[in-house]
């Protein structure tokens, strides 16, 4: 008896002070190839988990938050229950002064700004009568940038079924610089066909203009997939808005312009909504980008009113390119008011079809169904 009372005390010591030094100096770490990254890109993460004592971890369970943007190849994901929150899993075992890290493949599925982390740690005594755990509150953190399509293509689709041509109209042109006529092509507005030139021809002719060198443009994000709030998000339709106004972005910053950004749509983690100034610095494509990375489909106020606010500022002669997937009365009268007002605006329409509501002496492109198909196609290619 006397035996068997002093080996329970000792085991009762050895597992309390199991339970109290497990998790001393034991660290964790992650670590991601980029810190930013597009959609579709594939990139190279690791964790490590080291025991820098010389006793031993029998057993370790790691439950790390993981968000729903991100696959992980090969990585035990399942969900986290009543949280409903992913977590990654891994058990493992450490010896006196080991080192183990686990390397993956990270794929970047969905745009946002994710976060990994914080992270918690299981362990227990070798004789498994208790269990102790821990959290390292550390996190980290992969930016998303919106997918980006060719502008042109997604406004000026191909002009014949087998897709060998598409429009060369170019997107933004000084319509007071006439340069001549060509013949008529069903991308181009009403408003632009010479008809003396037509009647003298005897087919539709229009009126080509000089392209601008040097614009101002204004990217308006409308945030609402719906005329009503309690209508709902349509998150599929407002995320081909912000493919079409990182489009957009692209395309402006590829020819040089001064471009920038705002919205109605609030910025995750901030609570506010996007605002990025006209610039025409090399940084303002990433600026832009990163905020529409972070865009959530809430809105905090409707567009009109950011619009509103932004005329005072807005450069003379600018373009406004409103990117939308909802016209409302209120949003045509403000879209009225501006062009009134002598800015050039562009209307890319994200929902499906076309505006319901007329918009007289402005051009609408309906991206809607380009949107769509291209996402069809990336999801063919992908399985």
């Amino acid at each position: 008896m006397l035996v068997v009372g002093s080996l329970v005390v000792v085991i009762a010591l050895m597992a309390r002070l199991w339970e109290r030094f497990a998790f001393r100096r034991v660290t964790h770490s992650r670590s991601i190839s980029r810190q930013r990254a597009f959609i579709g890109d594939s990139l190279e993460y690791s964790v490590t988990l080291f025991n820098d004592k010389i006793l031993p971890l029998i057993w370790v369970d790691i439950q790390d938050a993981f968000p729903d943007g991100l696959e992980l190849a090969g990585g035990d994901v399942r969900s986290g229950g009543m949280e409903m929150a992913q977590q990654h899993r891994i058990t493992t075992s450490l010896l006196p002064y080991q080192r183990v890290t686990w390397t993956y493949t990270l794929r970047c599925t969905s745009r946002g700004y994710h976060r990994i982390g914080p992270v918690r740690l299981r362990s227990g005594d070798i004789f498994g009568f208790s269990a102790t755990e821990t959290q390292f509150s550390d996190t980290t953190h992969l930016l998303v940038y919106p997918r980006v399509v060719d502008l042109q293509q997604l406004i000026f689709p191909a002009e014949n079924p087998s897709g060998d041509a598409r429009g060369r109209r170019p997107l933004f042109q000084d319509t007071t610089r006439f340069i001549g006529h060509r013949e008529y092509r069903t991308s181009d507005p009403m408003k632009h066909i010479d008809w003396k030139a037509t009647a003298r021809l005897g087919e539709l002719q229009t009126k080509v203009f000089e392209p601008v060198v040097s614009l101002n443009v204004l990217i308006a994000l409308n945030g609402s997939t719906s005329e009503f709030a309690w209508q709902g998000v349509n998150r599929r339709i407002f995320e081909r808005a912000v493919t079409a106004a990182a489009s957009t972005a692209s395309f402006c910053a590829g020819h040089g312009y001064s471009f920038g950004l705002i919205s109605n749509a609030v910025a995750g983690y901030s609570g506010k909504w996007l605002s990025v100034p006209l610039s025409s610095a090399t940084p303002q494509l990433s600026l832009v980008l990163e905020a529409l990375a972070m865009a959530g489909p809430y809105v905090v106020t409707p567009l009109v009113e950011v619009l509103q606010g932004e005329r005072r500022s807005l450069p003379s002669g600018a373009t406004l390119v409103l990117v939308t997937a909802v016209m409302t009365r209120a949003l045509a009268e403000e879209v009225a008011e501006i062009k009134q007002r002598g800015y050039q605006v562009l209307v890319l329409y994200a929902g499906d079809g076309v505006p319901e509501i007329e918009l007289p002496g402005v051009t609408v492109f309906p991206v809607g169904q380009a949107l769509e198909a291209f996402d069809v196609h990336e999801q063919v290619l992908e399985h």
